[in-house]
């Protein structure tokens, strides 16, 4: 990695976000995601309640048809994550496996109340951190933790598997309470998602071309009031 990006790994500085930041699979994975829980979201609803003069059937239909979708591509993700050619910290072009940056990294030590204080208006430079800060980690590992909780009541809930899971159905307390955890679940999805569009327009929204174009974008170097180097650089 060359000094100037080392630099700006160190201070989690970019003046151009890179396509190594973002590599092809993390974008499309990102984005098929991002339709399918659309989708899951709105039959979600639909299902729970109709709410306009549409089919049951068709509703049903798609929710199972992206519900798979979602579980393939978070397979695909996942395995790319530990097993793939990786991604570059922000800025930068050297990849290393994209699973590191999420794991608990020292540059993210004593960050999250900092951060909590940053998003609320409370402080006015925003803290040293990694690719990720922690609120953003938070946010992806609770995701993955109702996708699980979603996966589990959805097949419960499945005619064609519901048979499997009958001793989970009942372990629970039953059908009604399996459809009632996974409904709000889905609210926990759409908390979730609105903290990450949230951060996505106060922190990165230079990098949404990236995401929905794959196209790199210059950004200003100092952006947020970012916290200067210990040395004082």
């Amino acid at each position: 990695m060359r000094e100037d990006e080392t630099r700006q790994f160190k201070l989690g500085i970019s003046k151009h976000e890179t396509r190594e930041e973002h590599p092809l699979m993390a974008v499309v994975t990102h984005g098929v995601h991002l339709i399918s829980m659309i989708v899951l979201i709105w039959t979600g609803f639909f299902i729970h309640s109709p709410f306009y003069q549409g089919s049951m059937i068709i509703n049903k239909t798609f929710h199972t048809m992206f519900a798979f979708i979602l579980i393939a591509t978070g397979v695909v993700r996942m395995d790319w994550a530990f097993f793939g050619k990786g991604s570059a910290p922000s800025g930068g072009r050297a990849k290393i496996r994209d699973y590191k940056f999420f794991l608990p990294q020292k540059e993210n030590r004593g960050k999250l109340l900092p951060m909590i204080k940053y998003y609320l208006f409370l402080r006015g430079t925003h803290p040293r951190t990694q690719k990720y800060n922690p609120l953003q980690k938070t946010a992806y590992v609770s995701l993955i933790l109702f996708i699980t909780v979603q996966i589990i009541t959805g097949f419960s809930l499945l005619t064609a598997t519901a048979q499997f899971f009958l001793p989970l159905t009942y372990l629970l307390g039953g059908t009604a309470t399996v459809r009632s955890i996974h409904y709000l679940t889905m609210w926990g999805f759409i908390f979730i998602t609105m903290i990450h569009v949230y951060l996505v327009l106060t922190e990165t929204i230079h990098e949404l071309p990236l995401m929905f174009l794959w196209r790199e974008a210059r950004v200003a170097e100092e952006r947020h009031g970012l916290e200067r180097d210990e040395s004082g650089e």
